[in-house]
């Protein structure tokens, strides 16, 4: 006979109504959208912990890029290994022009204390 417990069991994750379509995280989020996992006393950001579910620990040095730009998104078929650099290259707030690379690199040869802060303001 079973035992009440009074647990009610949510799922996680909304499969998509097609293989390509996102699978969006239900459970908590962080202010960005990113699902939110807790797992033996951890916080791990959802996609990070279905990476690891299906393909093993991150390699140091590495992260796992949304190529669907859904923060919220757990699709394995959207996620992939890259470094921070190209997540950052193909994210979809990269809005850089070759002129504006070309005067961060400039800066960044006659740089002072402030020149980061500067940057950062002019080009968020």
């Amino acid at each position: 006979m079973a035992r009440e417990t009074g647990l009610t069991l949510k799922p996680l994750v909304r499969l998509g109504k097609r293989p390509d379509d996102c699978w969006e995280w239900l459970s908590v989020k962080t202010e960005g959208g990113y699902g939110k996992k807790q797992l033996g006393g951890k916080t791990l950001l959802a996609h990070r912990w279905m990476w690891t579910q299906l393909f093993g620990p991150i390699p140091d040095g590495l992260v796992i890029d949304h190529i669907c730009a859904n923060p919220g998104c757990v699709n394995p078929a959207h996620l992939r290994l890259c470094s921070q650099a190209e997540n950052c290259r193909d994210g979809a707030g990269t809005t850089l022009t070759s002129a504006d690379v070309v005067e961060i690199k400039q800066a960044k040869k006659t740089r002072g204390p402030t020149t980061a802060n500067a940057l950062a303001l002019r080009y968020g």
